[in-house]
């Protein structure tokens, strides 16, 4: 009985963590730019269609196809 409690609390713990990693996730939201400056221009001014109001930091990174992305976080 006690180990079918703990495994429960355990199963209960991982579950409750992966709701958190979700729900701060990054968002990819614009792309090629060939530049940093480009994206750094641009980076402020980048909206969603749904939840803009959940991310209010963006992050301009190099991806593996040579370009800048247009990163948002809450």
């Amino acid at each position: 009985m006690m180990r079918l409690m703990a495994a429960g609390l355990v199963a209960l713990g991982g579950l409750m963590t992966a709701g958190m990693g979700v729900a701060n996730a990054d968002v990819e939201v614009d792309g090629n730019y060939s530049s940093e400056a480009g994206c750094l221009a641009d980076g402020p001014h980048v909206e969603l269609t749904y939840n803009d109001h959940l991310y209010h930091h963006f992050d301009c990174r190099f991806g593996n196809d040579g370009f800048w992305h247009v990163w948002l976080s809450p």
